[in-house]
């Protein structure tokens, strides 16, 4: 089932194909869901429970002919949602039930039932039973994990629920045990409840029940406050469902009557996920963009560069000079600008007061200039960028940020500041691993005005690898609602001709066009005095390499 939420994808005709993407933004952005014309990229993963919605509009992919058994042929473990449309407004009808209802898949569609999406056969039905529509463990999950207490995997499902969010009621029915969490109990402070038809659910890890035993309650009535109480981590909701009867009748593999809650679950229409703030980028076209001069302001030779690729965004440090605005928005008036704000933390603990000062003119001289995005330090999990000193963990650097945004807000009140940037990838004694360290942020990424994400890769199968050029997914799948900008990346091997990193770019950057929420992508970078002599656009004497070009080159 985790797999099926994470790899959605739409396969959209190539004809009108704004019109087919307008036709599915707001479904996109309420479910997470990637978008392409191409067939090969919607079946890329190949995953045996990825989902593929095709709009199955005759003649639409004239050279794959019957686009379903070309896909059927070529991904056979992909499960596919057809859609049998004739135009984007009929589309968008299509989806706009399903957004209504909760569903992905909507309530009655069998082939969704075939892959774990839809609704039961019983009519059984369980309201999503927090305010965040983001699974932070599915069902069955870990199994070297809880094999240990004679369980084949996680028997329930964890969601997003930071300190004190709401928990309701998933369905109709009598509460029949409000628990203290005494005697070391693994759940903790939790409510169950008794539903019709032998149905029971389980509510753990709370702070507090606001139920009794023995009172009815309706789906979505309020019945507790999150917390980490028993047996977890930090700040979550698990769900356990389960059914009379169900072990012994084969119903389940799981021992105690514990079943899936995943095929009953919707999230009702009046619980939207957060929209993307007013005045933000367009979430349906992530715009071709790159990484300023590393070390400096920008010069000739870099402008030459933004045209000859026919560059729509920019990302510029704040050693840039004031004036590099005014020269990319006479390149292209439509050239989307950001600005990153940077301080030297090797060594020394740097407060958000200090912080503040050290960047204070700089955001007033590119603010004075137009400039609304700033990112807000970089990379804050390595070592020589303040992790370990400055902050330990997510959390503090959370506090920190949001510190630091509360004393540039009264003064930059139209800014929108964002989360920066991680380097990625595995532990090492610099670097906090960057899932982690945003897992440990908990719900202070939520108040973020949008989101950054570095993607590195060294070769084409690491482009679209997860630990790689798709590292966005992780942001994706656990922030729907935040916009997003990928702020730094690039091929970064020291042995690869820049002509085919440049071939790379261009599929990269034609592969994120498509991928709803995503404001920017930036490569790094149009050029540095030092290192990264692998990662330029250009050398120091002027001399451009292949990439220019070749993005120049696109047909997009």
């Amino acid at each position: 089932m985790a797999d099926v939420l994470k790899y959605h994808i739409i396969l959209l005709p190539r004809d009108n194909y704004w019109g087919w993407v307008n036709a599915v933004r707001e479904y996109g952005v309420r479910f997470s869901v990637s978008v392409t014309s191409q067939p090969e990229n919607a079946i890329q993963f190949h995953r045996p429970q990825q989902v593929v919605s095709v709009v199955n509009l005759p003649g639409a992919y004239p050279s794959y002919g019957d686009v379903v058994q070309w896909l059927k042929s070529r991904a056979p473990e992909v499960a596919l949602d057809v859609l049998n449309v004739s135009s984007p407004d009929e589309l968008r009808q299509v989806l706009l039930e399903r957004i209504n209802s909760g569903l992905r898949f909507g309530p009655k569609e069998e082939e969704t039932r075939a892959v774990g999406t839809g609704g039961s056969e019983t009519g059984f039905r369980l309201l999503w039973p927090v305010d965040s529509p983001v699974k932070t463990q599915e069902f069955g999950a870990n199994p070297h994990v809880y094999r240990r207490w004679g369980l084949p995997g996680h028997e329930g499902i964890d969601f997003r629920a930071p300190l004190n969010a709401n928990v309701y009621a998933c369905a109709d029915g009598e509460v029949y045990q409000v628990h203290d969490g005494s005697g070391a109990h693994p759940y903790g402070i939790h409510v169950r409840i008794r539903h019709a038809d032998g149905y029971k659910t389980i509510y753990a890890h709370l702070n507090q029940p606001l139920v009794h035993s023995g009172q009815y309650v309706r789906a979505g009535d309020l019945i507790g406050l999150a917390d980490s109480t028993g047996n977890s981590a930090g700040s979550h909701l698990h769900l356990t469902l389960k059914k009379d009867g169900a072990t012994a009748s084969g119903l389940t593999s799981f021992p105690h009557d514990i079943l899936d809650p995943t095929p009953f679950l919707f999230y009702p229409a009046d619980r939207q996920t957060a929209s993307l703030p007013e005045g933000t980028w367009p979430p349906n076209r992530c715009l071709v963009g790159l990484h300023g001069r590393v070390d400096g302001p920008m010069q000739e030779d870099d402008w030459n560069i933004v045209r000859t690729a026919r560059i729509e965004a920019i990302k510029l440090n704040s050693q840039a000079a004031s004036e590099d605005v005014e020269n990319a928005w006479q390149i292209n008036p439509d050239m989307f600008i950001m600005v990153q704000l940077s301080a030297d933390f090797r060594s020394r603990v740097i407060r958000p007061p200090e912080f503040v000062r050290w960047v204070e003119y700089d955001v007033q001289r590119f603010y004075e200039r137009g400039v609304r995005y700033f990112e807000i330090h970089n990379e804050p999990n390595l070592a020589p960028e303040g992790y370990g000193v400055s902050w330990r963990n997510g959390r503090e650097f959370g506090e920190w940020l949001l510190e630091t945004i509360g004393l540039l807000n009264p003064r930059f009140p139209e800014a929108r500041f964002g989360w920066p940037g991680l380097a990625p990838g595995p532990t090492t004694g610099m670097r906090f691993d960057h899932q982690a360290f945003l897992e440990s942020a908990g719900n202070l990424i939520e108040q973020m005005d949008w989101l950054g994400c570095h993607c590195f890769w060294q070769d084409e199968t690491g482009m679209f690898s997860e630990q790689g050029g798709a590292n966005y997914k992780f942001y994706r799948d656990n922030w729907p609602g935040k916009l997003l900008f990928i702020t730094e990346f690039s091929n970064t091997a020291t042995g690869v001709a820049s002509s085919i990193k440049g071939d790379q770019y261009v599929k990269y950057y034609q592969h994120l066009r498509e991928v709803p929420g995503i404001g920017a992508a930036f490569a790094f970078a149009v050029s540095a005095a030092v290192n990264f002599p692998y990662e330029v656009w250009r050398t120091e004497d002027g001399q451009p390499t292949a990439i220019a070009a070749k993005v120049g080159s696109r047909l997009f």
